[in-house]
C-alpha cells in the first residue's frame, strides 16, 4: 500500500506529518540542595510546588551535596554556583529554587510558566523498560527530531536516573530547618508550615533526587540535522552499578529523564521523563502494548508522529522495520502486516 494511500485512510497527509508536529517545551529544572543545609528547605518547597503545577509536563532533578544522597562531587555538577539552595533553568541561567527571579513567595513557578511558554525547535520521547522479571538493569530509548536544518550542529543527549520518596535514619537523613520559629515567615502559604516544624526535621522523604546519568553523551546525534527526521539514542542503567545501589529503595518510585543538550553552549533545550515498563518480550507492531497488532496500533503510531505524545505508545514496539527509529515507514511496514493477516 503506498504511504499516500496509508495517511487518506486516516484523514491526513505527508506534509501533516512534519507541519503538525510541534515541540512540546518542557523545561528542565535543576536543584542543588543538602540535608544540611536549612535555607533549602525553600528549595525543597520550591519543587514540590513545581510538581503540582506541571504535573507529567514536570522535568525536575535535585542533585545532593554532603549527605546520604549525593552521588557526585560538586565539579562534576553540569552547572557552578556559590551557594546553596539554588536552581539553574535549562542550564542556562541561576535562580532561587523557590522565590524564582522576582523574589516574590513561590516565583519560580511562574518562571516556569514563562520558560515553558517559548518555542522551542526539538522535542524527545523517552521510555524505559526493565530488562528482567529481576529488575537489574533498565534500557531507555529517545527518540527526538528537530524543526530545522542545522548542518553543523553539535547537540547530545543526556539520560538521568531519578528517584522519589527517598528517606532514611541517622542524623545524616535529617533536613536542617532554618525556618523554625521564624514569625517573619509565618504568614506565608508554602514555607509558614516550615515555621513550626522543629530545627532537625526527622523522617523528611524527598523527590526527585538524581541517582544515575549516562552524562552528556557525545555522539549520541549527530552534525547533520535534518528537519522532522527521528534521530534514536539506546542507553542502559545496572542498578549495582550505579554510584549508590542503596539509593534504589523503591524500584516503582523511579522514573528516567531524557534531555536534549546544546553541546555549544551547554543548555538544555528540551526533556522529557518516563517510568519504567516491566519487562515484556517485544512484539514489533503493538504499537498501544495491548498484546495483539490491530488497526488501533496504526492509529496510535500515525498520532505519535503527528502530535508526539508517547504517552500511550510502546517505543520499541513501535519500531516496526526494527531499523532503530520511529517513523513513516514503520507505519507503512505496520499497515503491510495487518493486510497480510487478512489475507
Amino acid at each position: 500500500m503506498a504511504i499516500a494511500a496509508v495517511l487518506m485512510a486516516f484523514g491526513t497527509s505527508a506534509q501533516d506529518v512534519n507541519v503538525d508536529r510541534v515541540p512540546v517545551h518542557r523545561p528542565l529544572i535543576e536543584e542543588y540542595t543538602g540535608t544540611w543545609c536549612g535555607w533549602c528547605v525553600r528549595g525543597l518547597v520550591g519543587m514540590e510546588l513545581l510538581r503540582q503545577r506541571f504535573g507529567d509536563e514536570f522535568i525536575g532533578v535535585a542533585y545532593h551535596n554532603d549527605d546520604p544522597m549525593e552521588i557526585m562531587y560538586t565539579n562534576d555538577f553540569p552547572s557552578s554556583f556559590w551557594g546553596y539552595p539554588t536552581a539553574f533553568i535549562e542550564r542556562s541561567r541561576e535562580v532561587d529554587p523557590f522565590y524564582g527571579f522576582s523574589g516574590y513567595s513561590a516565583g519560580i513557578v511562574n518562571d516556569m510558566e514563562q520558560y515553558a511558554a517559548i518555542a522551542v525547535n526539538a522535542d524527545a520521547a523517552v521510555t524505559a523498560q526493565w530488562t528482567s522479571d529481576e529488575k537489574t538493569a533498565i534500557d531507555v530509548d529517545v527518540t527526538c527530531y528537530f524543526t530545522i536544518d542545522e548542518q553543523s550542529a553539535n547537540y547530545a543527549i543526556e539520560v538521568m536516573l531519578v528517584a522519589d520518596d527517598l528517606y532514611g535514619s541517622g542524623s545524616s537523613w535529617n533536613q536542617k530547618n532554618y525556618y523554625s520559629g521564624t514569625t517573619y515567615y509565618s504568614s506565608d502559604p508554602y514555607l509558614g508550615p516550615w515555621v513550626t516544624k522543629p530545627e532537625v526535621v526527622s523522617g523528611y522523604h524527598f523527590n526527585d533526587v538524581i541517582i544515575g546519568t549516562s552524562g552528556v553523551a557525545t555522539g549520541s546525534l549527530p552534525s547533520e540535522i535534518v528537519a522532522y527526521n527521528d534521530y534514536s539514542y539506546h542507553y542502559s542503567f545496572t542498578l549495582s552499578s550505579l554510584p549508590k545501589p542503596s539509593l534504589i529503595q523503591n524500584k516503582d518510585n523511579l522514573h528516567v529523564i531524557a534531555v536534549i543538550v546544546n553541546k555549544a553552549n551547554d543548555r538544555a533545550v528540551n526533556a522529557n521523563r518516563c517510568f519504567i515498563n516491566d519487562y515484556h518480550t517485544v512484539m514489533y507492531g503493538d504499537v498501544n502494548d495491548d498484546g495483539k497488532l490491530s488497526i488501533d496500533d496504526a492509529t496510535a503510531l500515525i498520532n505519535y508522529l503527528l502530535y508526539r505524545d508517547a504517552t500511550l505508545v510502546n517505543m520499541e514496539n513501535a519500531d516496526v522495520d526494527n531499523d532503530g527509529k520511529v517513523n513513516i515507514d514503520d507505519v507503512v511496514a505496520l499497515i503491510n502486516m495487518l493486510l497480510s493477516q487478512t489475507e
